[in-house]
């Protein structure tokens, strides 16, 4: 079942998400049976399920009927999502996510690396069919920004990003997806270019809202809301945007907080130190307001689309994204 129930912009697709449910558990079906294991530990719990949700929601935009190939798609992008996460879990060295055990953590990081290879194997046989070569190939542009996004990250010299540096990353690392999401449907379901475009837009802002708000909760949110350790950026030395904030209002001693914040080794005790300074500045409000500001530029984008309850959906969709708490 998906991590968040009850919330209203599930409920024109809650026959879609189902089917969607019932084939991710599928995916390991015949394959070696530690990925059998591992489909089985990663989707009983399939979280918020966001990106099918905007897949679906945009695919109502265009006369197209063809429910097999939304569903494709949706699955397609998914995997795509899923097996990003489960590689970032193992370059993050992280235990948990979604309250539940990494697979790096249940297993070990060579059984994460194939896992997540097999479910991108998984997710490019699922493109390959889908019949328009322009979905298909959002579906690997995206896996490449993915890429460029995490290797820049992983990659970069130890210093605080500027805000511009920061965002380009997240656009990179997780915009990208919500974009593929929307533009991708739009596209299969024949819906007119503007509406294309509109959605591709909404996408973009959904996703960098959706990012911000995740740094902010890493390091203000309660651990079993939140679904994975508070505080785990920090730890691993990764400055995020109200980290960033945090040490631009320090005054002349801004350089001493941000050595701190990248400080590759850290104990509980400097972690719990650096949360409290950094709650106690204005730094999480600041990227809150820049994520509430992607969010109204996502409306903004909803509002050059027909009227229609997928709209209404999409706004709903949008107003999750900034108030969650996990």
């Amino acid at each position: 079942m998906r991590a968040v129930t009850g919330a209203s912009f599930y409920a024109p697709v809650d026959a879609e998400l189902r089917e969607l449910e019932r084939r991710l558990l599928e995916v390991g079906r015949g394959a070696h049976p530690v990925f059998r294991e591992a489909v089985a530990h990663l989707f009983t719990t399939p979280g918020k399920l966001l990106r099918p949700t905007l897949v679906f929601l945009s695919s109502r935009f265009g006369p197209g009927e063809d429910r097999e190939v939304v569903l494709n798609l949706a699955e397609s992008l998914e995997l795509v999502h899923t097996a990003s996460l489960v590689h970032d879990d193992v370059v993050d060295r992280a235990q948990m996510r979604r309250n539940i055990q990494t697979v790096n953590a249940k297993w070990n990081d060579d059984v994460a690396l194939i896992v997540g290879d097999y479910l991108f194997a998984k997710a490019y046989a699922l493109a390959a069919v889908l019949p328009k070569p322009e979905v298909i190939a959002i579906v690997a542009q995206t896996v490449f920004a993915l890429c460029d996004g995490e290797l820049g990250e992983i990659t970069a010299t130890p210093s605080l990003p500027s805000e511009s540096a920061y965002l380009d990353r997240i656009e990179l690392k997780t915009a990208s997806l919500y974009a593929a999401c929307s533009q991708g449907a739009a596209l299969l379901a024949d819906a007119e270019p503007d509406h294309v475009a509109a959605l591709g837009a909404f996408g973009t802002s959904l996703g960098m809202a959706f990012q911000i708000t995740d740094d902010v909760l890493d390091l203000v949110g309660d651990t079993a809301d939140f679904g994975k350790t508070v505080g785990h950026d920090l730890l691993e030395g990764m400055p995020t945007l109200p980290m960033i904030y945090a040490v631009e209002e320090r005054d002349g001693s801004g350089g001493e907080l941000e050595a701190r914040i990248l400080a590759p080794a850290k104990s509980e005790g400097d972690v719990r130190v650096l949360l409290a300074e950094i709650r106690g500045s204005s730094g999480p409000e600041r990227a809150r307001q820049r994520a509430l500001g992607f969010h109204d530029a996502a409306l903004r984008a909803l509002d050059r689309l027909p009227a229609r309850p997928e709209r209404d959906a999409l706004r709903d969709a949008a107003d999750f994204v900034v108030s969650r708490v996990r």
